[in-house]
């Protein structure tokens, strides 16, 4: 496209876009200038975007493959379901007694049974009224007791 052509389409495409302003706001005021000036701004970028030739954008990286180059941990989690399972009835072991009573507490005695340290949960009672199954579960201190008596020598 010569420089004559392109200087022509532009000054023809500012009078253009001139004369649509000047009919919207004519016709409907600030409104119709606002509602042509979105318009026209619309009409330039399709315009721009029609003009620009075969440019190809950069390509952009695959976040997978940067996520393949950090170093994955060495132990998993998935790897040891039996913890998870535990970790979850002890927090459960706090909220509510018939959690408490159902899973925690039968571990537990399973647990101390085969360490051979059945006095570490010999007075595993548990708080409140043994009635009431819907009541709170046992405190922080009282499982961390348990694990301890557990975890301590024979």
């Amino acid at each position: 496209m010569s420089r004559a052509r392109r200087v022509f389409a532009l000054t023809a495409a500012v009078v253009g876009v001139a004369a649509a302003l000047g009919a919207g706001y004519a016709a409907a005021g600030t409104t119709g200038l606002v509602d042509t000036a979105a318009l026209a701004t619309l009409g330039v970028l399709v315009l721009a975007r029609g003009l620009v030739r075969d440019e190809k954008p950069q390509a952009v990286r695959d976040k997978g493959h940067r996520r393949s180059l950090r170093r994955r941990p060495a132990v998993r989690a998935a790897n040891f379901p039996a913890y998870a399972s535990i970790a979850s009835d002890l927090e459960w072991a706090q909220m509510s007694r018939r959690h408490y009573e159902h899973g925690t507490r039968a571990m537990l005695v399973r647990l101390a049974a085969s360490l051979g340290r059945p006095q570490a949960v010999a007075d595993l009672a548990g708080p409140g009224d043994a009635l009431e199954p819907d009541g709170p579960g046992v405190t922080l201190a009282t499982l961390e007791r348990i694990v301890t008596a557990l975890e301590g020598e024979p």
